[in-house]
């Protein structure tokens, strides 16, 4: 879960290119807070991603459009931008937030386990083979 920080700023500009495709191009800047997976404590995750929107009337056209733009099914006229901003950010949150460094406890200290390239990961089942006198 998310909670959309204050003073998000999203910046849009629309035109059509040379060959009748309407476009909407611009910068989306947010910050979110979510819990950290590591520490369990809250983190501000930074979001920012560059827009390139083709406007489609209809599904078919959205075969047509570029690769690089993404659609934007215009329905009735209207153009969901509202939708189309909260996907954008929803698509920018993190799997799993963490802090850049967390002191949690629960990180184990690499210099306490034995890992050791000599035994063999199949060593304790040949142990207990020799166990049962198979």
């Amino acid at each position: 879960m998310a909670t959309l920080s204050s003073g998000a700023k999203v910046t849009l500009r629309g035109y059509r290119e040379l060959y009748g495709s309407k476009v909407i191009v611009g910068e989306l800047q947010a910050e979110a807070q979510m819990t950290c997976r590591r520490c369990l404590e809250p983190v501000t995750v930074v979001l920012e991603s560059s827009i390139r929107w083709g406007l489609v009337f209809s599904e078919s056209e959205m075969q047509d459009l570029e690769k690089d733009m993404d659609p934007i099914l215009v329905e009735e006229g209207q153009i969901p931008l509202r939708q189309a901003i909260e996907d954008e950010l929803v698509l920018l949150l993190p799997i799993m937030p963490t802090h850049e460094s967390c002191n949690s406890e629960w990180i184990s200290d690499t210099e306490s386990v034995d890992i050791s390239e000599n035994k063999s990961p199949f060593a304790v089942l040949a142990a207990l083979k020799n166990e049962q006198g198979s």
